[in-house]
């Protein structure tokens, strides 16, 4: 994991409101010219001027925003040249430049027990979540690391325990120990807890998770948002074109869900 941060007037702006949405969609230069050709935006929102344009931005969760400084962190998954993003977090210095298309997504919804579940690409947002949990909170945290020297020291008011699971060695991906893990939680019902169940990982193991937190966990829809970050064997850009397809229903319902905690009624949707 890299750890970059962002100052600049830009940066100032977007760390001058601690209670934004984390995720962030960046615009990177483009690595065959190394130019930064940004979209425009008018009254709809972001406009591309070509598909290529599109292919350049990726979402990433903001690590850490500090409004005093004007900056905020964004931590990058490893991958040498292997990534579009990872390839320009490797390189970069002090002047590095890239874009901010302005934020979106949504966060856990507020409950009693907590489970949150991710490899290494969903710990910014894991991290980010523990952190902001407060001291009546319970629950587990349980992220799947490349070894150990990846741990992260993640500071808690919170009775959550957290629990590190290592693929020494195995490539990301292909083993089972998020599937297991998960398994093996026990999901308090005495006294009727609002839970919640966060996962972040590879497109198949989120298909498997949000079919066991709802088949056998018996959470149901509102109480879940289960997000598909990557697919093994495709690049970004691959991946990318339908990545948004795979959260869009769960955060929905948690929106939703969000805002009808104060309401007496509830509503299912299909989409």
């Amino acid at each position: 994991m890299r750890r970059v941060t962002f100052g600049g007037p830009g940066a100032a702006l977007y760390a001058s409101d601690p209670t934004r949405v984390p995720n962030i969609k960046i615009s990177l230069p483009d690595p065959e010219t190394g130019e930064l050709d940004l979209p425009y935006f008018d009254h709809e929102g972001v406009v591309f001027r070509s598909p290529r344009q599109r292919e350049l931005v990726r979402t990433y969760t903001v690590r850490r925003m500090d409004p005093d400084a004007g900056e905020f962190d964004i931590d990058f998954v490893r991958h040498g040249d292997g990534g579009l993003a990872s390839a320009w977090a490797e390189r970069a210095r002090p002047g590095s430049t890239l874009g901010a298309l302005g934020g979106g997504g949504v966060v856990a919804a507020e409950s009693d027990w907590y489970l949150l579940v991710g490899d290494e690409t969903a710990l910014p947002a894991i991290g980010r979540m523990v952190e902001a949990l407060p001291a009546s909170a319970r629950g587990r945290a349980i992220v799947e690391i490349a070894d150990d020297g990846e741990r992260q020291e993640l500071h808690t008011d919170s009775a959550l325990e957290i629990t590190w699971l290592s693929r020494n060695g195995a490539p990301a991906g292909s083993t089972d120990l998020l599937k297991d893990a998960v398994a093996a939680v026990d999901v308090p019902t005495e006294g009727d807890p609002r839970v919640f169940a966060w996962v972040g990982a590879e497109a198949r193991v989120a298909v498997w998770m949000r079919r066991h937190l709802r088949e056998t966990k018996g959470l149901d829809r509102k109480q879940t948002l289960v997000i598909g970050y990557w697919r093994r064997g495709d690049d970004e850009t691959t991946y990318g074109r339908t990545a948004d397809h795979d959260r869009v229903d769960d955060e929905y319902d948690v929106e939703l869900y969000d805002e009808l905690q104060d309401d007496d009624h509830d509503h299912d949707h299909d989409h």
